[in-house]
């Protein structure tokens, strides 16, 4: 099949090349490296700005978005949460975390789940306490 540069198949074609190298090229928590986008990290000092008790308070109050899985593709699945990179459970495991000892908290969509490390499909959040760095 001839494919004319001008076509919708390879604009298509094109588009696909495109995304897929911009997922390719973030780089997953166990690097270093934070998402590309600041809106998925919570940062140490904007957690001691909320004020909060638990992990989960701090982010009802600075980024709630986090906590709600029908903002995401798998508006269904739940939210898995991850401390220094050992599985949890849902998002009420956050209660247990003191906000005190996170140093960050990583929001993770279920499209980038894999890229991250977390397989399940209702994407993470992945805290990273003080003493766990």
């Amino acid at each position: 099949m001839r494919v004319n540069a001008h076509s919708p198949a390879h604009l298509a074609i094109c588009c696909a090349i495109a995304a897929i190298t911009a997922c390719a090229s973030q780089r997953g928590p166990d690097t270093g490296a934070t998402p590309s986008s600041a809106l998925g990290v919570m940062t140490e000092s904007e957690i001691a700005e909320s004020r909060a008790t638990t992990a989960y308070d701090a982010i009802e109050r600075k980024h709630p978005m986090f906590l709600i899985s029908k903002v995401d593709l798998a508006p269904t699945a739940a939210r898995d949460v991850y401390l220094n990179g050992f599985r949890l459970g849902g998002v009420n495991e956050l209660r247990l975390i003191p906000a005190r000892e996170v140093k960050e908290i990583r929001f993770v969509r279920a499209i980038d789940g894999g890229a991250f490390g977390v397989g399940r499909s209702g994407g993470a959040i992945l805290v990273i306490s003080k003493a766990g760095r």
